[in-house]
């Protein structure tokens, strides 16, 4: 028997049948926070950067490969199948926490026993100890899944934004203190396990629900089912996303892998604040407008509107970063990370249209098709993996460049994909992307070839950089405010639909 209160903000005078939060007011909740957190690690890095060895960024790259691995497996794909699923017992959710809990265990138990054999296989004796710490991040990752589905199905992104900026807050501290104490790599590793300890007890808190010792296999297999595709998807994902690291290492050495930790943690600032918080509230909204396949329809103008918002918002400042931003990386990190910004210039294209494919990701978790997002995950990462692997004899830039332009080309065959799932115009989608991408390319060219020579000083330089990211962002909304609009109305008018029954 699964016992748990409503679902509600720590605050009196409010029912379980309050209206849920728009759309556009979860979504501003969320990047608040992650915008808060990427200030934050923005005023941190240049701190970390100069405190800690290049290697050190190198050895924790390397200690999250494992990890990262578990962790793709930790949620078993239950805590978006929970989200998505229309009504839901207490049985159900405890049956779910439960076998959670177990996999989190024996993937933790799996992380640690590989912890020789992978420090072996790279040549580095100090790892072993690096990923045993590592290894609780995938049992807290798994224990966190269903308190975070209940707060998502409720709409209570406000209360995952909060428990989201303390916990980020406080492995920033631990990170930059024990940095300053010279504890090197052991700064970046507290960093992640204090963060992922906090959030796994700050949404057990919030969700407020106590799982009781029941279990029901036939409850659990609809999660299974499921879970077992993406499952499998989150494996390809890592296995695609980790092989830069795995393969630069014993190719070109730690400090290839240093810089492309770093360029990599640069792209993640503005993934994280912006493509996350959009995909993870347009999931909840998706699901509510699917209607067993009757709104179809409405499904792929959410993610037409979504993707829209994403491009708009993200591409311009990124690529004009990408193409004129050595300044801003030199300003920041120290002159010793210059050419991370030659690496971020180079993967911009891959990493963008990775952030792009976090809401078309949702659209096959809704129309129950996560066969499809697994095939096509396969196929990618076969293809760009290979593609990789060839350009790696080409050099570390080309190996880099192969995977950014591959990304790239597959977005036409990743539509097709979705377009099994929902009424999708793969022109219209591509036609999303064009202003964002001139505005952005357009205006990091510009500033190269124009400003950059006429500007004294590199925290000058960095500072109009910027700003002139700013206002590529501004022009992209401004030339396509008439759609833009029409695309947040119905965005906001999403949230709508009545919401999944609650856990009670």
């Amino acid at each position: 028997m699964l016992r748990r209160r409503a679902i509600l903000p720590l605050s009196k005078g409010r029912s379980s049948a309050a209206p849920p939060a728009q759309f556009f007011a979860s979504v501003r909740a969320l990047i608040g926070a992650r915008a808060f957190l990427t200030l934050l690690q923005l005023f941190s890095l240049p701190l970390l950067t100069r405190l800690l060895d290049m290697r050190d960024f190198a050895l924790m790259a390397l200690g999250m490969a494992v990890p990262l691995f578990a962790n793709a497996f930790s949620d078993a794909g239950m805590g978006r199948s929970l989200v998505r699923r229309p009504h839901l017992g207490p049985a159900e959710w405890s049956s779910v926490f439960w076998f959670l809990f177990l996999t989190g265990a024996a993937l933790a138990g799996l992380t640690a026993a590989a912890a020789p054999i992978f420090a072996k296989v790279m040549q580095e004796p100090d790892l072993v100890l690096v990923v045993l710490v590592l290894s609780s991040v995938p049992f807290l990752q798994s224990l966190m899944s269903a308190h975070q589905a209940a707060l998502e199905r409720a709409y209570r992104f406000d209360q995952i934004s909060s428990v989201t900026v303390s916990a980020g807050i406080a492995g920033l501290l631990a990170a930059m203190a024990l940095a300053v104490a010279g504890a090197g790599v052991w700064a970046l590793v507290a960093q992640q396990v204090v963060t992922a300890l906090l959030r796994a007890i700050g949404f057990a808190w919030f969700s407020a629900y106590q799982p009781h010792f029941a279990f029901s296999l036939p409850l659990l297999r609809p999660h299974l089912r499921f879970g077992k595709n993406t499952l499998l998807f989150s494996g390809v994902m890592t296995l695609q996303n980790q092989a830069p690291v795995l393969a630069f290492g014993p190719v070109f050495g730690t400090l290839a892998v240093s810089l492309w930790s770093m360029s990599e943690r640069a792209a993640r600032l503005s993934r994280t604040a912006l493509a996350g918080p959009v995909s993870q509230v347009t999931l909840v909204s998706m699901s509510r407008q699917w209607r067993e396949g009757a709104g179809a329809p409405e499904v792929a103008g959410l993610y037409l509107a979504s993707t829209r918002l994403l491009a708009t918002v993200l591409f311009p400042s990124v690529l004009v970063i990408a193409l004129a931003g050595e300044a801003a990386f030199v300003w920041l990190l120290s002159d010793p990370w210059r050419p991370v910004a030659t690496v971020f210039a180079l993967a911009v294209p891959g990493l963008l249209t990775d952030a792009l494919a976090s809401s078309g990701a949702r659209v096959f978790m809704v129309a129950d098709r996560t066969d499809l997002r697994l095939r096509m995950a396969v196929e990618r990462c076969a293809i760009g993996l290979l593609l990789f692997l060839a350009a790696l004899p080409l050099g570390f830039e080309a190996a880099i460049l192969t995977r950014s332009l591959f990304a790239v080309a597959y977005l036409p065959r990743y539509w097709a994909y979705i377009g099994r799932c929902i009424p999708l115009d793969r022109l219209a989608a591509a036609r999303q992307l064009l202003l964002p991408v001139a505005a952005g390319a357009g205006g990091g060219l510009a500033f190269r070839t124009w400003m950059s020579p006429m500007i004294p000083g590199t925290a000058l330089e960095a500072l109009a950089v910027l700003a002139t990211a700013a206002a590529a962002t501004g022009l992209a909304a401004l030339l396509s405010w008439r759609p833009l609009k029409a695309d947040i109305n119905r965005l906001r008018a999403s949230a709508h639909k009545s919401a999944p029954a609650a856990v009670s």
